[in-house]
C-alpha cells in the first residue's frame, strides 16, 4: 500500500507563487496574494473578480422544517405570524430561506425554535450532502466529524420519517459535541448516538461498516468568506499544507468504515482544490478498492470537479466531484465528493 505524503511534499506541491495581477486584485480586496493566485488560476482574471466581488454578499439564512414534530406549511405559517418573510428552496422539501426577519424574536429564540420544531443553517449549501447521501436510503449512517450537529439533526429526521436507521456521530472537539447534543436534544430526535473519537481512530474503535458514511471534514472554510472575512487572511500555505495533510489522512482512515458497495459522501465547504480533488485524487490513487461516482439527483447544476491544476495531474475521475460556487447560486462556496466502496 502506498504512503501518505508527508507535509514537505504537500506543501512543495501546492506552493504558489503569486502574480502581479494577484498582488493587485489581492491589495484591492483584501486578500493574501497566493489565495487570489489560485482563484486566477482557476477562474480567469475576470472569474476571479467575481468571485471575490460574490464573497461581498452573505446568503440568507435557511429554517430546515423538523418534520417529525411540525409540517411544513404549519411552521411557515407560524413564523410569518411572527413577522418573518420565507422563500421556500425549490429543490427542498422541508427547508425555506428566511428573507427578512422582524426587530423581535431573533430566527434562533422564538418558542417554535426551542420546541425543536426547526433547525436554523447559515446557508443553503448544507443541505445538499445529506439530500445526495441519503437519496432512496433507510439505515445506520455514520457522520464521522459530526458536530455542531445541521446534518446529523437533517440525516436522523430523515431516517426517522423512513421507518429506521440510527445516526453515529462523532466528533472530537467537545465544546462542539456539546452544541449537538443540545440540537438533538431541542429536537427531540432519539436514533444518535454520540461519539467523542478522532475520526483517523473510528475504524480501530467502532468495530463495525456503514452503507452511507459523512465526512464533512475541518477545513479552511474558505467557501464562507461570505459571512467570515477573517477567512481572506486566516490561512497560510503552511496552514493550508497542515490541514490538507489532515484531510488526507481523515478520508485515509473513513473508508475503511464503508462497507462493500456503500457511498462514502466527502465534504467541505472550501472552494480550495488543495483540500478537495487533491485529497480525494491522493486517497483514489492509493487507496485502492474506491470509485468515484455521479449524484442520483441533481438539485443544482453543479460545476464539475478539476481533473488538473497549476501543474498537477488528479485522478480522471475527480471530473465527477461537485462544485458550488458563491457567484452562481448566491450560497458558499461548497464541494461535494461521492465515493463507493467497491464490491
Amino acid at each position: 500500500m502506498s504512503r501518505i505524503k508527508d507535509l514537505y511534499e504537500i506543501y512543495r506541491e501546492i506552493y504558489v507563487e503569486p502574480s502581479k495581477e494577484a498582488w493587485h486584485l489581492a491589495a484591492e480586496y483584501g486578500y493574501l496574494p497566493y489565495i487570489v493566485q489560485r482563484y486566477i488560476d482557476m477562474l480567469g482574471l475576470d472569474g476571479a473578480t467575481k468571485l471575490m466581488e460574490a464573497f461581498k454578499h452573505p446568503p440568507k439564512p435557511v429554517v430546515r422544517v423538523n418534520r417529525t414534530l411540525i409540517e411544513p406549511a404549519q411552521l411557515e405559517q407560524r413564523l410569518r405570524s411572527l413577522g418573518f418573510q420565507l422563500d421556500k428552496i425549490p429543490w427542498s422539501d422541508n427547508a425555506y430561506w428566511v428573507v427578512k426577519s422582524p426587530e423581535s424574536p431573533t430566527i434562533g429564540s422564538t418558542h417554535e425554535y426551542l420546541k425543536g420544531y426547526y433547525y436554523v443553517h447559515r446557508d443553503a449549501t448544507s443541505l445538499l450532502p445529506v439530500i445526495l447521501l441519503m437519496h432512496e436510503y433507510s439505515g445506520d449512517v455514520l457522520d464521522a466529524c459530526a458536530a455542531p450537529g445541521g446534518k446529523t439533526t437533517h440525516i436522523a429526521e430523515l431516517l426517522k420519517l423512513r421507518g429506521g436507521g440510527l445516526v453515529y456521530a462523532n466528533d472530537l472537539v467537545l465544546y462542539r459535541l456539546r452544541a449537538l447534543i443540545g440540537h438533538v436534544m431541542r429536537l427531540k430526535l432519539d436514533n444518535v448516538v454520540v461519539m467523542w473519537s478522532d475520526a483517523r481512530k473510528l475504524p480501530q474503535k467502532i468495530g463495525r461498516k456503514f452503507a452511507r458514511v459523512l465526512l464533512d471534514a475541518p477545513c479552511s472554510g474558505e467557501g464562507r468568506i461570505s459571512v467570515d472575512p477573517t477567512r481572506k487572511t486566516k490561512t497560510g500555505l503552511l496552514d493550508l499544507a497542515i490541514m490538507v495533510r489532515r484531510e488526507i489522512e481523515l478520508l485515509w482512515s473513513v473508508v475503511d468504515v464503508v462497507e462493500p458497495g456503500g457511498i462514502l459522501a466527502y465534504v467541505t465547504c472550501s472552494i480550495a482544490p488543495e483540500e478537495n480533488e487533491y485529497v480525494v485524487s491522493e486517497v483514489l490513487s492509493k487507496k485502492g478498492g474506491l470509485e468515484l461516482i455521479e449524484p442520483p439527483v441533481r438539485p443544482l447544476k453543479f460545476s464539475k470537479g478539476l481533473t488538473e491544476y497549476r501543474g498537477l495531474k488528479f485522478h480522471p475521475e475527480t471530473e465527477k466531484c461537485l462544485r458550488v460556487w458563491p457567484f452562481e447560486y448566491g450560497l458558499f462556496g461548497y464541494a461535494i465528493c461521492l465515493l463507493r466502496r467497491k464490491q
